[in-house]
Formats: C-alpha cells, structure tokens, sequence
C-alpha cells in the first residue's frame, strides 16, 4: 500500500487533525495516553476489538505524513511501518518507532486511526 491511496478516505492537505472525505464517516477524538506514547491497551481494544483486523490479526500499515529529507544523504524518506494489527505489536511500535505524526489504515480502507504529540483520532466508514 501507498501513502497517495489514502487519499481515497481522507483529505491530507492538513495533517494537523483528521479530515475524512466522506461526511458518513463518524471522527472519535481522545487525548493521548499518559502512560503510552499514543494508546493504553484499553483505549487500543475499545477501538480495534471489533474490526476484522483486530480480530484476524491481518496486516494494518502505518505511514508518516511528511517526507523526511536527511542532510548527510539528501535522499528524502517517508517513515511507514507494517504490523499486524494486535497490542503487542501496537505497543512494540509505538515505543520503538521514529514517526512523530501517522496514519493508520486497513488495506480495505475502512478505517483509519491517525495520532500525533497530543491527541488521537479515530474514523470507521459504514
């Protein structure tokens, strides 16, 4: 999956919230968690317990909105990560990973969780 694709569920002029294209798309809006860098595991399982993913423990990919340019090389880099959608692999992501800002999809892209320094949001069509 590609970061552009996303551009079929959400509007990414402004990756300062999440702006879903369809007005049917109901947005959840939480602070982030005082002890985890974005999720608790409750606040995780409240959200993905009941999507296929969750369940499946199918793949979700995870993509930065920004390309990084690195001045030793000049190359420019977009951070993404895969994982199976679980906590462990959630939480192993969120205190290990180097992305500051993201947004997270299904390969159906039915859903999409996007988090940054202060606040999360969460996003499921019908």
């Amino acid at each position: 999956m590609h970061f552009d694709e996303l551009k079929s569920i959400i509007d990414l002029r402004s990756d300062q919230e999440l702006n879903v294209v369809s007005s049917d798309w109901q947005i959840t809006k939480k602070p982030n968690s005082q002890s985890n860098n974005w999720l608790s595991e409750d606040q995780f399982n409240q959200i993905f317990s009941k999507t296929a993913e969750f369940q499946d423990s199918d793949t979700v990919f995870v993509f930065e909105p920004f390309e990084r340019t690195y001045k030793i090389s000049g190359l420019t880099k977009r951070l993404t990560e895969q994982l199976d959608l679980n906590w462990a692999n959630f939480d192993a992501f969120q205190s290990s990973t180097e992305i500051l800002f993201f947004y997270m999809v299904p390969k159906s892209l039915n859903w999409v969780l996007y988090a940054n320094r202060d606040f999360w949001q969460f996003a499921k069509g019908n």
